[in-house]
């Protein structure tokens, strides 16, 4: 971002904040995140985003980490956050357009704050991916395969991590699981990550896209994850139409699809 407008942020850094807060309060209320009400990780939260007009140096990156841990326990951790970009976005929009401008200058605004929005944001989202990541793989050891757990990451997404080969009776328990899960946590979208399933073969991708086609039936959208090249060309083979199924080669890249449609 320009020097000038840091500068212009600075000079008004005191209304940025009231205008982030009070903008971020009407979001969380709406989303109805009521945990978030702590003063204290709002104000953590604004110094983090503040802090990225200027660095994303290995300690922005590790201060971030620490926050977002602070939250992770929370379901509405990432979509907190990303409220929390949203509004600072609008702040710093609002504070900007504030004089006399023309057409060339507010064009020129949007798109210098977009420059600066949309690489930092999908960093965010892959920053917390991460950590997710990093949580989840400290507790692999603890889940029994078959399992087959449908976890919460936020408000209406889901993830079903699975690992290990599939056979009959995981498929079973995977489509009853995820059934569950999207009723139990009123999912609209549920990633199912297959990254810890070694070979995906014909039984197993049927089993799954029968599974997927079920939730579809309770108003959720399955997306697969972890999708390797040769896994891709499995379901091609099946006949599966991937337009009817999206599918991503990673976690991260799924949660920024499901991000950016939440925000249309």
């Amino acid at each position: 971002m320009k020097a000038a407008t840091i500068e212009t942020l600075e000079q008004h850094y005191q209304d940025l904040y009231s205008k982030w807060i009070r903008d971020l309060d009407e979001t969380t209320d709406k989303l109805n995140i009521s945990y978030y009400q702590n003063t204290h990780v709002k104000n953590e939260l604004f110094e983090s985003i503040y802090k990225s007009l200027q660095q994303e140096n290995e300690d922005f990156i590790r201060e971030f980490n620490d926050l977002y841990k602070k939250i992770v326990e929370n379901n509405e951790a990432l979509e907190f956050i990303s409220a929390g970009y949203q509004s600072f976005r609008r702040a710093a929009l609002e504070i900007l357009l504030k004089d006399e401008l023309t057409k060339e200058e507010v064009l020129g605004i949007y798109m210098e704050i977009d420059h600066w929005f949309d690489p930092v944001f999908n960093k965010m989202i892959s920053m917390c991916t991460d950590t997710w990541e990093e949580t989840f793989n400290m507790q692999r050891q603890t889940l029994v395969e078959l399992s087959a757990p449908v976890i919460q990451l936020y408000d209406h997404i889901s993830v079903m991590p699975l690992v290990g080969n599939i056979d009959e009776e995981r498929i079973s328990r995977i489509k009853e699981n995820l059934l569950e899960g999207v009723t139990k946590y009123h999912s609209s979208i549920v990633f199912m990550d297959i990254t810890g399933v070694p070979v995906l073969d014909t039984f197993a991708a049927q089993g799954i896209i029968e599974s997927t086609r079920a939730a579809g039936l309770l108003g959720a959208e399955c997306i697969l994850v972890g999708v390797r090249p040769e896994i891709a060309q499995t379901l091609i083979n099946l006949g599966i139409d991937l337009k009817e199924l999206k599918t991503f080669s990673s976690l991260n890249n799924g949660l920024i699809f499901a991000q950016n449609q939440m925000n249309h």
